[in-house]
Order: C-alpha cells, then sequence, then structure tokens
C-alpha cells in the first residue's frame, strides 16, 4: 500500500475495527474495504491495526482539522488564540516530530485557567493546566497540537475559523469573550472597549456583535505608526510598528454584553458590574465553568449564600 493521508488511514483504521466487529475474516474485510474506498489493504496492516501494534493517529486525539467539530470551547479558544495567544512552530525539523505550540501568558489566573479548561475539552485531554513563571511575572499555558496549530497559526484566517465561530449564537458569544478577555478593556468609568492592529478583525468582531444584537463604535484608529513610545524599564523610546484600532460598546449595550457575552477576568467583570449598578441595572447572575462557582451581582458565593 502507497502513502495515504493520515485522515484516510484514520478511516480505514475505524473501518476495519467496524468489519471486525462484525466477526469478518481477514479477506473479507480487505474485500469490503477496497469496494468501499477503492485501496487494498495487505492483510499485516489488518492484522497490525487490530492486535493493536499500529494505530494510524499516533497520539494526535484530533489527527485533523476535518476532524475538529464547533463548540463553545473551540470558538473560545479561537477567539483568544487571534487575540493574545500565539502559536509557533520550531525552525529546527526534526523527522517524525511536529514541534509546534499553541499558548497563552496572563497575568489573571483565571484567564488562564478557562483557556486551559477549554483547550483540553477540544483536544479530548483530562486537564491542561497553566503554571506561573516567575521570570515574566504570568501565568504560561502552552499544548502541542498540530491540528491546532494548522487552524489557528498567524495571520489568521477569518474564513476558515468562520465554520466554528458562526456556528451558532454561542460559539459566536463564545469567540468575542475569548477576544475581549484577551484584547478588552475596561476603564475605571465601566466603559468597554476592545483593540487590535488587524482593522479587518476588529470590523469582523463588530459584525458578530451587530449578530448578538450587541451596539458598538468603530473601529478607529487610536495609535499611529512610527509614533514612540518611552519604556521606563529600559529607559529608552520606541516606535510602534503598526496602526492601532479600537472599537467601543455603547452605554446602552453593556448591560446585554455583560449578560450575552461576558468576561472571564474577574477585575474587569467587577468594573462593569459596578458601572450597571450606578445604572440601576442588576446585572444578570453568570456561572463560569473555570471559577466552579457560582458569582451573582455583588460576588456572592452560592456555597456562601446557603451557608447564611
Amino acid at each position: 500500500m502507497g502513502y495515504l493521508s493520515r485522515e484516510l488511514r484514520i478511516r480505514l483504521f475505524e473501518e476495519v475495527w467496524r468489519l471486525r466487529r462484525k466477526d469478518l475474516t481477514y479477506g473479507e474485510i480487505i474485500d469490503e474495504v477496497r469496494q468501499r474506498y477503492g485501496v487494498r489493504l495487505s492483510k499485516s496492516h489488518v492484522s497490525y491495526w487490530l492486535r493493536g501494534m499500529h494505530n494510524p493517529r499516533n497520539g494526535r486525539h484530533i489527527p485533523s482539522i476535518d476532524f475538529l467539530r464547533p463548540s463553545e470551547e473551540l470558538a473560545y479558544v479561537v477567539g483568544v488564540v487571534v487575540g493574545d495567544g500565539y502559536t509557533y512552530r520550531w525552525r529546527r525539523v526534526i523527522r517524525g516530530y511536529n514541534l509546534v505550540k499553541i499558548g497563552l501568558k496572563v497575568k489573571d489566573p483565571e484567564f488562564a485557567v478557562e483557556f486551559g479548561r477549554c483547550v483540553a475539552r477540544v483536544l479530548g485531554r483530562i486537564t491542561v493546566k497553566p503554571r506561573y513563571r516567575n521570570s515574566i511575572g504570568r501565568y504560561v499555558i502552552e499544548v502541542n497540537s498540530q491540528t491546532l496549530y494548522e487552524l489557528l497559526k498567524k495571520p489568521a484566517d477569518l474564513e476558515r475559523l468562520k465554520k466554528y465561530v458562526e456556528h451558532c449564537k454561542k460559539c459566536m458569544a463564545a469567540f468575542v469573550r475569548g477576544f475581549a478577555d484577551s484584547e478588552g478593556c475596561v476603564d475605571c468609568r465601566g466603559y468597554i472597549y476592545i483593540s487590535n492592529t488587524d482593522e479587518k478583525l476588529l470590523e469582523y468582531v463588530k459584525y458578530l456583535l451587530g449578530r448578538l444584537k450587541i451596539e458598538s463604535t468603530g473601529p478607529h484608529c487610536t495609535r499611529q505608526k512610527g509614533k514612540t513610545f518611552y519604556d521606563p524599564k529600559e529607559m529608552k523610546r520606541y516606535p510602534y510598528r503598526k496602526d492601532c484600532y479600537r472599537i467601543r460598546i455603547r452605554a446602552d449595550s453593556i448591560l446585554r454584553f455583560y449578560s450575552t457575552v461576558g468576561l472571564t477576568i474577574g477585575r474587569k467583570r467587577r468594573r462593569v458590574e459596578e458601572y450597571l449598578g450606578r445604572r440601576q441595572a442588576k446585572p444578570p447572575s453568570l456561572i463560569f465553568p473555570s471559577c466552579n462557582q457560582f458569582i451573582d451581582s455583588e460576588g456572592i458565593t452560592e456555597s456562601s449564600a446557603n451557608s447564611n
């Protein structure tokens, strides 16, 4: 048998096992596979697969993009990675290894935990936990996944991502939440801003907000390429390499953004809640799986409420 793609080999592998469970012989399995897929397997291939000696998955839980299924967790991961997340491939190529990583470095532990939970759910792993790196003062979470790398490598291919983002309203909201967790800002007044150097990407986020009936303004250029900024640590001035754009959630839509999209990071969420409290609009309760607790507008947990 000549070289076949991983996706086809996995389908053949699953078909062989399905036919074997029907008590077909090796010869009958080979004939059935050839009629259905036009591929003639050797008896040694069938034997190795059925005895567990070979497996075309080779440890990859999701062997290719074709096996990814739209979900809220995947949409959230996409939103995070096209924002502050990163992807990279090692320059040194080692035959037989795909040295790629999907990662995130943040200062908010709840953000890192939620990203890890969603990545684990997408890849079918038990858990993916962040670790704190003292050298940079950030929580770091990284996973090796060739499939996610192929989907999320930068620059982001929006046309390919739309299939997973626009699957349903919950997926759209999860994508916007992931992107807002990465690139969003809530000022001291409680106003919500989302910034990025990719104007086209921000326009797409604004389009999704519109589909969720959340009004926003922009994108407007807030920082021009070529202007300089001062780094107090290095005591030097550096030029900005790209223009930066920003959209703002309209004041009348902040409550809907809070209840429909939400924010994972506690310090941002509290500022929004304070703003809504000043407007005499009690924000609805939110449940975040990563926090493993119930949070209402006054910051009371369910366990503490029951104890009273």
